[in-house]
């Protein structure tokens, strides 16, 4: 090894020891050194997962093999461990990490180990098909369902389970699992040498072509779903959800579905509107949005759609905009408020803020904004009644007034516990008022969502009270 590589090597090392919570000399176990590859890695250009994976084993140290023969292994033949590995390193360098470590087991992990570290009685999978930053959603969960157990049974009832699609055995059962290790603090990754049944389960972070792996496994798991297909198609079709709103009397922007030959549509509605939305009726995480000023606008977006139908035209209404304060940059903004259907009612229990690249850019992670908390909006609001910027403020009674919208826009999907639901702020007598777009039925960005209790990290504890009653039954199925 070269003075360079001996360097990253402690580097990692140390980095690792001080993530995990332990001194910064300690000795790594076949657990943690998984922690210290991926910080080692990320060092790297991941262009070539596989070159920097054989990098990696061959530079090294690996003087002390009769603890991490395994290891060695696994880094070099184990594809499931190498590929994780890179999307972990990988992670590392596009985000600064939220949620405790994830350590890779390097052997499969039988019963007796398994029972140690999960203390429940009824396993819970998030199934997942995308694994970029994954451990970001499942920690709220994890928190919310410890806490709402705790106050309920005084001891653990969920093991929370992150679970890939391509974990599962055709018993419907899980070869692999991701889950929290309450006493290392820390969430452990392993195969498992008999596989574990599924409970209960619901979908979160499918990625592209996310309803139909929504529609195939909520089809294929017979187990209590929160959030099944069959309930879910609804709050995905958004010309549904507007006309649903519309029709309780909630204030949601006009709408109409259009293709990209109706140019005399949009033209109508520039003349009537000003400024328009079109997006596909179908898509999630801003893909497909775009703000419509002119039929220029139109036309760059129509030769740029591949799809020739299922778009809609909606009236622009977000006329607040988030201002940088340090750097006088203007932002759109859209409000997350997640809805659970628990025993005692839907209730909104938490929320969050994104913000769009600029204030022509949809108000979404997915096309490059980014989420912040609600207090980090103060002070840094704005609108243009005329001709100059104006200060708007989000004071209680607006809260107050968007908390209830929510709980009425959510009655649209009576059969879904949990949904998230996403409002503009426009400008009405003079006051900003939450104006709903679109509703989610699988709401990610869940570790910056905040209780509307305490602001508090979490996204809502009645959803598991709900579960731990109702979740021995899939009534949405015929079995």
């Amino acid at each position: 090894m070269t003075a360079v590589e001996i360097g990253l090597q402690e580097a990692a090392c140390r980095r690792a020891a001080r993530t995990l919570g332990l001194s910064s000399d300690a000795a790594l176990g076949a657990l943690e050194l998984s922690v210290a590859f991926k910080y080692a890695l990320s060092q790297r250009t991941l262009d070539d997962g596989d070159s920097a994976l054989d990098w990696l084993c061959a530079t090294w140290d690996w003087s002390d093999i009769n603890t991490h023969g395994p290891v060695r292994q696994a880094l070099e033949r184990d594809r499931g461990y190498r590929w994780r590995l890179v999307e972990l390193a990988r992670d590392a360098q596009r985000s600064q990490s939220l949620a405790p470590e994830l350590c890779l087991a390097p052997y499969p992990l039988g019963a007796e180990a398994l029972a140690s570290l999960l203390c429940g009685t009824h396993n819970h999978a998030v199934v997942f098909a995308r694994s970029s930053l994954i451990t970001h959603e499942i920690y709220p969960l994890v928190a919310d369902a410890f806490t709402a157990d705790s106050t309920a049974v005084g001891r653990a009832h969920f093991n929370i389970l992150g679970i890939h699609t391509d974990w599962i055995d055709r018993s419907n059962r899980t070869q692999r699992a991701l889950f929290f290790d309450f006493n290392a603090q820390r969430f452990v990754e392993a195969s498992l040498a008999v596989p574990l049944p599924i409970d209960s389960v619901h979908f979160l972070s499918l990625g592209h072509g996310e309803q139909t792996l929504h529609a195939h496994w909520s089809a294929h798991l017979p187990v209590f779903q929160i959030n099944p297909w069959a309930q879910a198609q609804r709050a995905d079709d958004k010309q549904v959800t507007i006309r649903a709103w519309t029709e309780s009397g909630i204030d949601a922007p006009a709408t109409r579905s259009i293709t990209k030959a109706d140019e005399s549509i949009v033209r109508t509605w520039l003349d009537r509107y000003g400024a328009l939305v079109v997006k596909p009726n179908d898509a999630s995480e801003g893909r497909g949005v775009a703000y419509i000023r002119s039929l220029e606008d139109w036309s760059t977006y129509a030769k740029e759609q591949s799809q020739d139908g299922g778009l809609l035209l909606q009236v622009r209404r977000d006329r607040v905009f988030f201002k940088d304060r340090e750097q006088g940059s203007m932002h759109t903004l859209a409000v997350r408020i997640h809805v659970a259907n628990c025993d005692t009612g839907r209730r909104a229990d938490s929320h969050y803020v994104q913000l769009g690249m600029h204030a022509h850019a949809p108000a979404s992670r997915g096309r490059g904004g980014r989420i912040v908390s609600a207090a980090a909006l103060d002070d840094q609001l704005v609108h243009r009644p005329k001709d100059r910027w104006q200060p708007v403020r989000l004071d209680s009674a607006f809260w107050d007034e968007t908390f209830a919208c929510a709980e009425r826009a959510a009655a649209a999907f009576p059969d879904l516990a949990l949904v998230g639901l996403d409002f503009v702020v426009d400008m009405k007598d003079d006051r900003p008022a939450a104006i709903p777009i679109e509703a989610n039925p699988r709401p990610a960005g869940l570790c910056h969502a905040r209780r509307k209790s305490d602001g508090q990290s979490g996204v809502s504890e009645g959803l598991w009270n709900g579960l731990r009653t109702n979740g021995r039954i899939a009534a949405h199925l015929k079995l």
